[in-house]
């Protein structure tokens, strides 16, 4: 294993990181308990648990999470254990008035608060006060909803989210966000590491090549590299959406009052460490990165069109269509990525070469991984 204090900024500009990165259960580990638990990740969509009472279990980098509705309407995020052994309480997306563990059966409200332990006291039948249960609630995470996307902060100390995502909100601020509609979501899992399915979403070289049916070559040859901050970078086609060719006898509509010059434009992200997020004139796609080893990904991709009439009876045809195209191009990510993930990881990877034309955004994503690694290693 390469110590993450003997990776040069220099090796990584010119090859990436390491390949023993890619394998190596040590790594993942430090990077659950610092990149995923100190940083802003993202867990899924605000549309997923569109009811109150809905809830959503996710594992993510070690942690067990549950993001929920409640009764008036308004998400909470806590971990997915009961307070009394840490059993989890829920194992699948499901509908429920209150939260009951299997263990002991205590249950929950679904805004956290503990609602009953029964026979607490054991011999001493009586009722738990407001003060007995006070402290006995669901742990509460941090998280703010961006875009629809959940994102949480584990250690509950990074900065603000405002200003964390503040250089994509303002790159984005033509887009009115309000009325994006999901459509989909899908639940991908791969045999790869998590940043190897990262370094592939900022590959603009691959797409024509991989995704024949997205776009040609000569087109991703006019596509701009975006460094929006340290936790932010991109890609841009101004003409990506205009150059190709329609897939059904209608167009879904676009975003209502989107500038002229914008509404070809398509333009992709990178979120550190874990949000993929694609804006089109007439959809929005977000790809959940949810690490689950050293060598195994689950992915959840969710589409959305931009307004309600897209969203309406008369683009069912149009929608599906969207679905159907957005979700084979990902299948072809995930097939390639297995293999990918045997020989990127050999140590003979180590001799590739980075390409200045086409490969600026995915070293920039390796140096964010190398710095932020750096700073927890020398904080210890």
């Amino acid at each position: 294993m390469t110590p993450v204090n003997a990776i040069t900024s220099d090796h990584v500009a010119k090859h990436g990181l390491p390949a023993d990165v890619f394998k190596d259960p040590n790594t993942y580990t430090a990077e659950c308990d610092t990149i995923f638990a100190k940083g802003w990740a993202s867990i899924g969509c605000g549309q997923q648990i569109a009811k109150p009472g809905d809830i959503l279990p996710v594992r993510i980098a070690g942690q067990s999470l549950i993001a929920m509705r409640n009764k008036d309407g308004e998400i909470g995020v806590f971990h997915n254990i009961c307070r009394h052994k840490a059993a989890p309480l829920v194992d699948e997306p499901c509908n429920k008035r209150s939260l009951v563990c299997p263990y002991h059966k205590w249950s929950f409200k679904i805004d956290g608060s503990l609602l009953n332990a029964p026979r607490y006291f054991g011999k001493e039948n009586k009722v738990m006060t407001p003060e007995d249960k006070a402290d006995k609630g669901l742990i509460a995470v941090r998280f703010a909803v961006w875009w629809d996307i959940i994102f949480v902060n584990i250690s509950g100390d990074a900065e603000p989210f405002e200003a964390f995502i503040k250089p994509l909100d303002e790159q984005l601020a033509d887009y009115p966000k309000e009325h994006i509609q999901k459509i989909s979501t899908t639940d991908y899992s791969g045999d790869v590491n998590w940043k190897l399915a990262v370094d592939n979403f900022l590959d603009g070289y691959h797409v024509p090549f991989v995704h024949s049916q997205a776009c040609t070559v000569e087109s991703v040859l006019e596509q701009d590299d975006l460094f929006l901050s340290d936790n932010i970078v991109g890609l841009r086609l101004m003409n990506g959406a205009s150059a190709k060719p329609a897939k059904t006898s209608k167009q879904l509509p676009h975003w209502e009052g989107l500038k002229p010059e914008l509404k070809g434009t398509q333009q992709w992200f990178g979120i550190f460490p874990n949000t993929l997020f694609f804006v089109d004139p007439c959809w929005v796609q977000t790809i959940v990165i949810k690490p689950m080893g050293e060598t195994t990904t689950d992915e959840s991709l969710s589409i959305y069109v931009v307004n309600e009439n897209a969203a309406s009876e008369a683009f069912v045809e149009e929608r599906a269509r969207l679905h159907d195209v957005l979700n084979e191009v990902n299948q072809q990510d995930i097939e390639l990525l297995d293999k990918l993930q045997v020989t990127r990881s050999n140590a003979i990877a180590n001799q590739g070469h980075l390409n200045d034309a086409w490969d600026q955004v995915n070293m920039t994503f390796h140096q964010m991984w190398l710095s932020k690694m750096s700073a927890a290693s020398t904080e210890k």
